[in-house]
């Protein structure tokens, strides 16, 4: 998916994020945190690689990341693990200072976009890694290339999500 587009799923997922959230009973203040971290999240996979660009041997510009694209960035595991655990420990936070409960929201946020993200490059043929964080590893729908206008589709289906999640508040 393009940046536009899994930045306009990132709108819906913190709005989906602050109503998760709020729904459990936790202060605004921790709503705003996990859905600000939650559009973050959005884009992180691909921000993490902490890509640059470089000139090739005939001039051109060429992407080049510390971290390879597409791979532990976009492991399905390692998203999965920080939602779980993040929600967990804020769980746990009941009681305890507004600051720790706003970090566990944030992190909860985060893999909320994160996940949001992978959600979205699966039907990329390109795929995201599930089994292992490397290229082999990968699974993919096969539905359509990044930037293809069917993508807007996929976006409406997060954006009618979050409004149903504000109607369910």
């Amino acid at each position: 998916m393009s940046k536009n587009g899994h930045q306009m799923v990132g709108v819906a997922l913190a709005v989906m994020s602050f109503s998760w959230i709020h729904a459990m009973g936790y202060v605004w203040l921790l709503s705003i945190a996990g859905a600000i971290a939650a559009f973050f999240g959005s884009t992180a996979p691909d921000w993490l690689e902490i890509s640059h660009a470089e000139r090739d041997a005939n001039g051109r510009w060429q992407r080049h990341s510390i971290i390879p694209h597409r791979t532990l960035t976009h492991w399905v595991p390692l998203w999965i693990a920080l939602l779980l655990w993040s929600a967990r420990s804020l769980l746990h936070t009941h009681g305890a200072p507004v600051l720790t409960g706003s970090a566990y929201a944030a992190l909860m946020g985060f893999a909320i976009g994160g996940i949001g993200h992978l959600l979205c490059d699966i039907p990329n043929p390109s795929g995201v890694p599930v089994f292992l964080p490397v290229a082999q590893g990968r699974v993919s729908l096969r539905m359509w290339q990044s930037g293809a206008p069917i993508e807007w589709l996929e976006v409406l289906a997060f954006l009618a999500s979050a409004v149903i999640a504000v109607v369910n508040l």
